[in-house]
């Protein structure tokens, strides 16, 4: 359930809010050093992440009905993440990020939220049902939806590379 009510709530937030006109480029702005946590299977990693980012909205005016109907962009430009795996050990691990990943909705029957990450992305698929939680290093293009499969690497497919951050602070 977790993993469903993040994404449909920024989504409403971007289909209520989002502009009508063409998206504009502006350079990313830095951003506070912030903390979160992510799950990984049996212990929880904590996080702080620095840098540049930006979010470009997508206009609403027209689109082409074949495809998904894209929301919003997230850009980390010089952006990096700092993890800290459990005691004892506490391994640290430092990534930077330089991606983009794109939100679109698929219109098709039974639609779902289809998220592009292109370049270096930390990906968080959070805890929900029997799947424990994974935390994933996309580099190159990578592909997943809302709603798809977990297994294997959270439901995250492409040509792109995918490393399990999980496996790497494991205790």
């Amino acid at each position: 359930m977790k993993r469903l009510i993040t994404p449909v709530a920024i989504a409403i937030g971007i289909v209520l809010f989002a502009g009508t006109g063409p998206a504009i480029a502006s350079p990313p702005t830095p951003i506070e050093p912030s903390s979160h946590q992510f799950d990984c299977p049996g212990f929880i990693v904590d996080a702080v992440i620095t840098g540049k980012m930006k979010e470009i909205d997508a206009p609403l005016s027209s689109f082409p009905k074949s495809q998904p109907l894209k929301l919003l962009t997230v850009v980390g430009a010089a952006s990096t993440a700092t993890l800290t795996g459990p005691a004892p050990a506490s391994k640290v691990l430092s990534f930077s990020q330089n991606g983009s990943i794109r939100i679109a909705l698929d219109l098709s029957p039974g639609g779902d939220l289809v998220f592009t990450g292109t370049g270096r992305n930390l990906i968080s698929v959070p805890q929900h049902g029997d799947y424990p939680g994974g935390l994933f290093l996309s580099v190159g293009k990578v592909t997943w939806t809302l709603n798809g499969p977990v297994d294997p690497n959270g439901g995250i497919t492409g040509p792109g590379t995918v490393t399990d951050v999980c496996a790497l602070l494991a205790p």
